[in-house]
């Protein structure tokens, strides 16, 4: 490969400087490619996941039971993330001022403390789910215990861990600036995630269950936590565990802890919050309602994934320029941002008006029609204003973010988005004669619209003191 073709890749992946000649929207677009490429291939898992587990001849309710459970896998994907991401936040900014060593330190410190916690978690979270309900339901409600539930959340339990300490190794390749290495494991994982599934369900045919996928994602993972293991013992590494050296600070110890308490928080607090909304369906409404909600969710999220990508994109542009007190500069990049997301929701709307129901069959053999038709429509027309609503709003949240340096409006604006869906879930269901189905698609979008308006008056009052602050330099 010569240089030129090499330096052209490298933009794809790695992007430092933005030219002049190109203009703000091809600069996003370029950003957000790679990460819109994992998104959809893990979307495209989800949505595998429902066609190799359709009617099985042991659970009528399965697909519920795979709605559900991947909410509580989100919840322990959130947590591992943080946990992993911790300690790579101090190794990244020691690497960058070439303080190899005192970054290997680290690196070794941050892996040991992530592990532990992980198991920590793991045990809190396993005996949790034995406690008598209704303690033992914040952890996995009872109603899922069978049909596989267990098993599928004792299994979930144990990849978590391997998740762990692949975030780590994978928020360590980053920091070196290895995206298209990064991008590549991230893909490898679901690639391989997919097609063990695929191996079960030619193995079991109908007797397949939810464990079954749970063991495909441990699998997956623990093939990505061996590369990690060769790779993070590996004497060429910058970043070599070695425990023989191994320092343990106080100081140190102590931020990692503190840091990684700030990021269970500020990461896992939706999904956890979605979880405890689950909850509350399946005890208002049923099951029936949480598998429609799976398929909507699979089907809306196709475009709602690719809007998703430009938050990394608009995240690294927007504090670029920050840092440069380009303001004026900052906001083209946010209109820029707006008119690529509302394009993009526009086509997820077209493509759930006229594609939605066709794309049914691929998720479930069952017969969907009638009432569990006009259910399905429902709740998908609520949630499709989530491809404007939820995405705008995340969107600000990420402007001011971009200027502030830290994640306390998102983590308050989330805390607002989910007691705002279970009051409004609950006063629907108390003290209203509608329909199942509206009460769920409506608290959701209604929620959603409230956090909308709630960021666009802290936008406008943030971007009032930015006017002000620039006329008193001035």
């Amino acid at each position: 490969m010569t240089k030129k073709n090499s330096s052209a890749n490298k933009n794809i992946f790695e992007p430092k400087q933005f030219t002049k000649e190109r203009s703000i929207w091809i600069n996003l677009i370029i950003l957000a490619f790679p990460i819109s490429i994992y998104l959809l291939f893990q979307h495209l898992g989800s949505a595998i996941d429902f066609y190799i587990i359709q009617n099985p001849k042991s659970n009528n309710n399965v697909e519920s039971a795979v709605a559900y459970m991947k909410q509580i896998k989100k919840v322990l994907q959130s947590i591992a993330i943080a946990l992993g991401g911790a300690g790579v936040v101090l190794v990244a900014r020691e690497y960058k001022q070439k303080n190899n060593q005192k970054a290997k330190q680290y690196a070794n410190l941050a892996f040991v403390i992530a592990v532990f916690s992980s198991l920590i978690i793991f045990f809190i979270f396993y005996f949790g789910a034995l406690l008598p309900a209704p303690l033992g339901n914040i952890f996995l409600k009872k109603e899922y215990h069978s049909d596989g539930g267990k098993e599928y959340y004792n299994i979930s339990l144990l990849t978590f861990v391997f998740i762990t300490i692949n975030a780590m190794f994978i928020g360590l390749e980053r920091s070196k600036n290895k995206n298209s290495f990064v991008l590549f494991l991230n893909v490898f994982n679901i690639i391989c995630r997919i097609s063990i599934s695929f191996i079960f369900k030619h193995i079991k045919g109908l007797d397949i269950t939810v464990v079954h996928l749970a063991w495909a994602d441990l699998l997956s993972n623990f093939m990505i936590s061996i590369l990690a293991f060769y790779f993070m013992f590996h004497p060429k590494n910058d970043f070599q565990i070695q425990f023989h050296k191994l320092i343990f600070s106080k100081d140190i110890v102590k931020s990692i802890l503190k840091l990684s308490g700030m990021l269970v928080i500020g990461k896992a607090t939706y999904e956890i919050g979605k979880k405890f909304v689950n909850d509350m369906a399946t005890d208002f409404y049923g099951r029936d309602l949480l598998a429609i909600t799976g398929f909507v969710t699979v089907i809306n999220g196709i475009f709602y994934s690719i809007s998703q990508s430009f938050e990394d994109a608009e995240s690294v542009m927007v504090s670029q320029n920050a840092a440069l007190n380009k303001n004026k500069k900052t906001l083209k990049i946010f209109k820029n941002i707006f008119i690529i997301t509302l394009i993009t929701g526009i086509a997820g709307v077209f493509l759930n008006q006229f594609f939605g129901e066709k794309l049914l069959p691929f998720l479930t053999n069952k017969d969907i029609k009638g009432e569990k038709l006009k259910n399905f429509k429902e709740i998908l027309f609520y949630e499709q204003m989530s491809l404007f609503t939820s995405v705008w709003a995340s969107m600000i949240m990420i402007y001011i973010m971009s200027y502030k340096k830290n994640a306390n409006i998102v983590l308050l604006l989330n805390i607002l988005r989910i007691i705002t869906r279970m009051c409004l879930l609950w006063l629907f269901h108390e003290f209203t004669e509608i329909n199942d189905y509206t009460q769920f698609g409506l608290s959701t979008s209604l929620s959603n619209i409230i956090v909308l308006i709630t960021t666009i008056a802290l936008f406008i009052s943030f971007i009032k003191k930015q006017q002000i602050i620039e006329l008193q330099k001035k």
